[in-house]
């Protein structure tokens, strides 16, 4: 007996609440007062909206995995977004060997928790067509 979809869709749910606290750290974790003052005023605000808008979209995902697991796992609509998340999740791994340093020990802490997270949302497709 290995593990249920819906609870590999709830540690999903977790990971997603976990990647929102991430992101609403970002502008003091980055310092963004002083990294951000060379942008101009446009620019500046795409990227702390675009930032507050992931964060939200983050605890939409978790509410969707926490309150409808079961759905997520046996639908049709609920294996599309959990197959749309895993894409999400492969892709912004993929995306760290473009634009960051990916074998640094901070970019490899992040690389296991991507993956992770994105397991947590094709598992369950893996397991439904098995």
């Amino acid at each position: 007996m290995g593990l249920e979809p819906q609870v590999l869709i709830i540690a999903g749910g977790v990971l997603h609440v976990c990647w929102a606290a991430f992101h609403l750290r970002f502008p003091r974790m980055f310092d963004w007062g002083r990294a951000l003052a060379g942008l101009d005023a446009l620019n500046r605000g795409v990227l702390q909206v675009l930032n507050l808008c992931v964060s939200f979209l983050f605890l939409v995902f978790a509410s969707l995995s926490f309150n409808f697991a079961g759905a997520l796992a046996q639908t049709p609509l609920g294996r599309a977004l959990c197959a749309g998340l895993a894409c999400f999740w492969l892709l912004r791994l993929g995306l760290q060997f473009t634009h960051f340093r990916p074998f640094a020990p901070r970019s490899l802490v992040l690389d296991v928790f991507f993956a992770a997270t994105c397991a947590c949302y094709a598992a369950p497709l893996v397991l439904a067509a098995g």
